[in-house]
């Protein structure tokens, strides 16, 4: 019986870019299959495989020409499949030609799949998203505007209408709206909090 409960096939012409670190201890095994053209290995890679060679195989595809590796990769999967049908299998490529084979293994109840990058392969953990604090309600934020305006002890109180309405809109940040401001104005006024006449200067009336 295979130790392995997922093979990767990389066809890796088409995504160089492979941290087999991230399979190291897992029950997976990685085959590499590798372009005729592609004359070397980067060496963090290279001491990747020497050190989990039970995991990795090389496959070195001698023909050239449309599809040769494509096909290459196909026939050693079918072979895989085979031998492990209860497995689940990926294969790691951008080229979607692999997909009517994928689709045709799956009316035969075998688990496969494609993805574009290695970080991908399904059965790899994925980092928790951290949720977003949550915003402030506007509710919150109005009341502390209105509040600052009512403390008679803040000697930063804008004097003039316009200058009152940047501060509100400095306040509330993205949420301000112009109509949130004036009704904040509108607030205050009826509080008989301030005064504003005719050319716009602000009195405190606290």
């Amino acid at each position: 019986m295979t130790p392995f409960a997922h093979f990767v096939f990389v066809d890796f012409e088409n995504v160089p870019n492979v941290d087999l670190s991230l399979v190291a201890a897992r029950p997976a095994h990685v085959t590499l299959l590798i372009g005729k053209n592609q004359k070397s290995l980067g060496l963090g890679l290279v001491h990747q495989i020497k050190d989990q060679t039970d995991q990795v195989a090389l496959v070195e595809v001698g023909a050239t020409g449309h599809n040769a590796l494509d096909l290459t990769l196909a026939y050693h999967l079918g072979q895989t499949v085979q031998r492990s049908p209860g497995a689940s299998f990926c294969i790691v490529s951008k080229d979607k030609d692999f997909d009517p084979l994928i689709s045709h293994l799956r009316t035969r109840k075998i688990e496969v799949a494609r993805v574009t990058s290695f970080e991908a392969l399904p059965f790899l953990p994925r980092a928790k998203k951290t949720a977003p604090a949550p915003a402030k309600p506007v509710t919150d934020r109005r009341a502390k505007v209105i509040a600052r305006l009512l403390d008679p002890a803040n000697l930063a109180r804008p004097s003039s209408r316009d200058a009152l309405l940047a501060h509100i809109q400095t306040s509330f940040g993205k949420g301000w709206t112009s109509a949130e401001g004036n009704d904040i104005l509108r607030e205050l006024i009826e509080r008989k909090t301030l005064e504003i006449d005719p050319k716009g200067k602000v009195s405190y009336m606290v």
